[in-house]
């Protein structure tokens, strides 16, 4: 049984050391790519934290709408001090009750600072998708250099192993004393040396193009990280009128500055809502009591206790005018026993205390009249950016199907070098050469590949729609 048992364990571990190796070397593709860095990277995080405050700051506007109520209570303990009682007996005031607030009227204020706590949430969330569509083509610009260094590295590694063994047949015919072999392996040696050093390029450009990546991808350790070496090679067919509807229909940054523009105008009217007349409505209701210790014909009990009024203000001229009624009832205080019930009306002005507010009126204007002009500017960058990026794509196809037709090219003068050499109409040098050229075409093919790649991205990333044309 304790075999039996020693062998399951083993078997277990091996499982398990099995599945790991399994993990840490399966491929990368894509789409699992794009899963990481939506999950893990965290420019996502930061801007998710945005739309939440974003969220809360416009639950709080909707409360600016509602009637605001404070409640309170009050105690007041003392000793009289009366001249007809040299006793000083000691008091007791108390009170509670609830304070209400409603504003009635405030120059369209707090509505347009709703409608811009609202539009700061709507404007979070398009910030949050534009960052999404960043992340996503800063992942496929890595991910296919990453490929295409890939390949082209596997194409000059396969080049020197098959160089190599030139440079041995060469040293061997220069031992050999045969006719031209000295230039023979001096030739095949510096295609060797040549392709070692493009070998080492790529090796650096495949080492910072997976750094970039994993950047993109959000992850916070080194893993091993093995991509596909496959890269598709297709044309996407994609006319200028379609790539400007769907800028206008989905690009974030057209939907924010047109967001902006409207923020800027609420702001316009808050600011000239200082202006405006404002009306406020308040009011008190509870219960109140006093008596003095001791005193066995006026106990302490509570007794209602209520108040209204409203209130008006205006700003013209630079100064402000105030108006304001007020209607009283209350329980009697000590002394005061008389005033239960009051009706009091208030009359002000503010010589020069409203300057700023025809300040901030005239700024809310200008900044207005600003946001409009980086709307239509921001309507005209995006367009042609969204015309760049398809020239780019167009560029970037021309020139991959070149190099696809360059590598067609080595390899017919890596076989008409090959049946030279077969003729003793050429060296192991220029063989060398041919595979190095070979190899070469292959590795600016990738490249080329690579970047019809990344700008079909770009394009994508354009009209804000990811992966709309040519997935």
């Amino acid at each position: 049984m304790n075999l039996r048992a020693s062998c399951s364990l083993v078997l277990a571990f091996n499982l398990i050391f099995v599945r790991v190796g399994a993990e840490e070397t399966s491929v990368y593709d894509l789409d699992r790519c794009v899963r990481t860095a939506l999950s893990e990277n965290p420019a996502l995080t930061f801007a998710q934290k945005d739309v939440d405050i974003s969220d809360a700051r416009r639950r709080a506007s909707g409360a600016a709408l509602l009637t605001a109520f404070t409640l309170k209570a009050s105690e007041t303990t003392g000793r009289a001090a009366d001249p007809n009682d040299p006793s000083n007996p000691a008091f007791l005031e108390r009170s509670y009750g609830v304070q209400a607030t409603q504003p009635l009227f405030a120059g369209g204020k707090l509505f347009a600072s709703r409608r811009q706590a609202v539009l700061g949430s709507e404007i979070a969330r398009l910030q949050l998708e534009k960052q999404r569509l960043d992340v996503l083509q800063a992942v496929t610009e890595a991910y296919w250099q990453t490929v295409a260094a890939e390949r082209a590295l596997a194409a000059l590694r396969d080049a020197r192993g098959k160089i190599q063994e030139d440079l041995e047949k060469a040293v061997r015919h220069e031992l050999s004393g045969f006719r031209s072999a000295k230039i023979e392996l001096l030739s095949t040696r510096v295609q060797n040396r040549e392709c070692e050093s493009a070998i080492g390029e790529q090796e650096d450009a495949a080492a910072r193009s997976r750094s970039a990546l994993l950047d993109a991808m959000g992850e916070r350790r080194a893993v091993g990280l093995k991509v596909t070496s496959e890269i598709p090679a297709a044309p996407v067919e994609v006319s200028e009128a379609e790539a400007i509807r769907l800028v206008r229909d989905h690009r974030p940054e057209y939907k924010i500055s047109e967001k902006l523009m409207e923020s800027a105008r609420m702001a316009r009217r808050i600011s000239g809502a200082a202006l405006a007349p404002r009306v406020d409505l308040n009011g008190y209701y509870g219960r109140s009591g006093a008596a003095y210790d001791n005193d066995p014909t006026n106990p302490f009990h509570y007794q209602p206790a209520w108040n209204a009024g409203v209130s008006m203000s205006w700003a013209f001229l630079g100064s402000t005018a105030k108006v304001a009624g007020f209607h009283e009832k209350t329980s009697p205080e000590l002394g005061q026993s008389s005033r239960t019930q009051t009706d009091s009306r208030t009359v002000s002005l503010g010589l020069g205390d409203a300057i700023s507010a025809d300040i901030e009126s005239l700024q809310g204007r200008r900044d207005y009249m600003e946001e409009e002009w980086r709307f239509e500017k921001a309507r005209r960058d995006l367009e042609e950016e969204a015309r760049s990026a398809l020239r780019r794509l167009r560029t970037a196809w021309s020139r991959a199907a070149a190099a696809q037709a360059r590598v067609e090219e080595a390899d017919q003068q890596f076989k008409e070098t090959l049946d030279l050499l077969k003729d003793d109409r050429a060296h192991l040098g220029d063989l060398a050469g041919a595979r190095l050229r070979s190899a070469q075409a292959r590795s600016a093919e990738a490249e080329a590949l690579a970047q019809h790649r990344i700008a079909l991205a770009a394009l994508n990333r354009a009209v804000g729609v990811a992966d709309y044309f040519g997935k």
